[in-house]
């Protein structure tokens, strides 16, 4: 990649996480998240009830000072898959996924990364790529995991790049679906919204939180945009300051994205929704040309979440690529 389009990629993350840092509204209040608490939302019952489906073994280890939640789908032979959920999400997110890429070959583990879902937050905590990806790196080795294939969605895939670059031992493959951390070529819907020093993905409101199924989602997003926010719309409000917090440490990583790809040698796959108006699609590009070994598709007619908007299609791309590659 010549110099000038480089520095043009992380030109325009420098933009754009500058501009939204300088908001008084991206700033958590301190007070508030020193007394938050979880609440006891439906969404949570749900979750706790989820790891009693059959196949499904809910299992937590505790890394960092952090009790991390994660399920365990299989035997614990074969080849391990870890799939890491994007911002605002958890390990909930992949479950349409499931059925369309289990094999009796390999066994699934999803966690909810520290500070999301059931695994713990902790308002002193720092939860940059970096960190995240350090605890994912002790959790693998707390389980005597070996060399993975890591599937990341949005801020998942941007932990598990720099999982890749940093803690290469730990990864066999890299599978990257509409990840974070890239400069695009022209500034998404959302990051737009950013650089305006508003952010759609951090809910207050009823409103607000079916904006951001219309945001994350473009098959099908009438329907989750009406669905989704009655699931998870009070639990997404009550973690808003939470969230604040999360989303400022993702914003000022200690080495932004494109420049830690080189390091990357295991195989990648980039898989992107071509309507995406989160992350824009000139990222997924970005992301093949900086990655040495990688591949790129491109789907149509899909946003941000493949995995929930065209499952069967996104879960054969990513069994191709294991078998290819496993």
């Amino acid at each position: 990649m010549e110099a000038t389009t480089f520095n043009a990629i992380l030109d325009s993350l420098q933009e754009v996480s500058d501009s939204y840092l300088k908001a008084p509204s991206a700033q958590p209040d301190r007070a508030t998240l020193d007394r938050w608490q979880p609440a006891t939302s439906a969404w949570q019952k749900l979750q706790a009830i989820s790891g009693w489906i059959p196949g499904i073994q809910a299992e937590s280890i505790e890394i960092d000072g952090h009790r991390i939640q994660h399920w365990r789908i299989g035997s614990g032979h074969g080849t391990p898959v870890v799939l890491l959920h994007g911002f605002g999400a958890s390990k909930e997110n992949w479950a349409s996924l499931i059925p369309a890429i289990r094999r009796r070959s390999m066994t699934l583990y999803l966690p909810d990364l520290p500070g999301f879902g059931q695994s713990d937050y902790h308002a002193d905590a720092r939860y940059t790529y970096e960190v995240q990806a350090r605890r994912m790196a002790e959790w693998a080795r707390h389980l005597a995991l070996p060399p993975a294939f890591w599937v990341g969605s949005s801020m998942g895939g941007a932990v598990g790049a720099t999982l890749a670059a940093n803690h290469p031992e730990h990864v066999a493959g890299l599978v990257l679906m509409n990840a974070a951390g890239m400069g695009s070529a022209r500034h998404s819907p959302m990051e737009s919204q950013l650089i305006e020093g508003r952010n759609p993905l951090i809910p207050g409101n009823a409103d607000e939180t079916r904006t951001l199924f219309r945001y994350a989602t473009w098959r099908g997003r009438g329907i989750f945009s009406r669905v989704m926010p009655l699931a998870m719309g009070p639990e997404m409000r009550h973690r808003r300051p939470v969230n604040q917090h999360l989303f400022m440490d993702m914003m000022q990583p200690r080495e932004r994205i494109p420049e830690l790809l080189e390091r990357i040698q295991a195989p990648a796959q980039v898989i992107w929704g071509e309507r995406d108006q989160v992350l824009d699609v000139s990222c997924a590009h970005h992301y093949g040309a900086l990655l040495p070994n990688a591949e790129v598709t491109v789907l149509r007619g899909i946003g941000h979440l493949p995995m929930l908007e065209a499952p069967l299609q996104t879960g054969r791309l990513v069994r191709r690529f294991l078998r290819d590659h496993g």
